[in-house]
């Protein structure tokens, strides 16, 4: 995507206070963080074929509206990990905190919000500040923009032959539940993550956001020589809960 050139000064300018306050990387290396157990979950390999990555909730799809953010990412088949904030009472309960796209196997040195490009980047004032995605039924997904383009189409056709289709209801809760029963492991039994399938080419990460509807970051993860080894989404920041209940 061609970014305006002003916007890009502003950016470079203010992509160092839109990182997260704290580090990503251990909720995928260490077992616990701020006294919380945490765990990590392999949901499969997601496949980019345009390096054009959308990150929304899937119903969003049926707008055919959610661009990719500017970035170029690696085309390939990747590993999406999600890392999980365990309830050691009830394993199957909890939630997930983060999940990741890896690209490559280099260590993350920084962070910076993945955005799109065309925000209003005089609304970010402090460390932490971010814009996000928008979730509104609890779910999120990671998909290729040529993904994105064939199943807005799909799911567009549907509502059109059937004014009562729900893409939540006719389509994603059923593969959830397919997925809780093969992969059970922190997952209720109406489901918390899926690897869908699109067509041969495509597929689409879709998992559960722990706080349901709001708006959730999206970082890029750069390596000491400033290439991108990961895409992460963040829910919880398990530090910052921390800090908030202790307040």
């Amino acid at each position: 995507m061609k970014v305006n050139k002003e916007w890009l000064e502003v950016y470079n300018k203010k992509k160092s206070i839109m990182c997260p306050e704290n580090s990503l990387e251990k909720y995928f290396t260490d077992r616990k963080i701020a006294g919380c157990k945490i765990d990590t979950l392999e949901l499969g390999n997601i496949k980019i074929t345009s390096g054009e990555i959308v990150a929304c909730d899937p119903t969003a799809c049926l707008d055919n509206g959610v661009s990719p953010f500017f970035d170029t990412f690696p085309k390939g088949e990747f590993p999406v990990t999600a890392s999980i904030v365990v309830d050691e009472e009830e394993e199957m309960a909890s939630p997930i905190a983060l999940v990741r796209i890896k690209f490559t196997d280099n260590v993350p040195v920084s962070y910076r919000e993945a955005l799109y490009g065309d925000e209003d980047l005089s609304e970010i004032e402090n460390q932490g500040d971010f814009f996000g995605i928008i979730v509104d039924t609890g779910l999120a997904c990671f998909i290729d923009r040529d993904g994105y383009n064939v199943l807005a189409e799909e799911l567009t056709k549907r509502e059109e032959a059937d004014e009562d289709f729900d893409a939540y209801t006719d389509i994603y809760s059923i593969e959830l539940e397919k997925s809780a029963k093969k992969h059970p492991k922190y997952q209720y039994p109406d489901g918390d993550w899926v690897n869908y399938s699109i067509n041969e080419k495509n597929n689409a990460v879709l998992f559960s956001s722990p706080y349901g509807e709001g708006y959730y970051p999206v970082y890029v993860a750069e390596d000491k020589d400033g290439n991108i080894c990961q895409l992460v989404i963040q829910f919880i920041d398990v530090e910052l809960s921390d800090d908030e209940d202790d307040e």
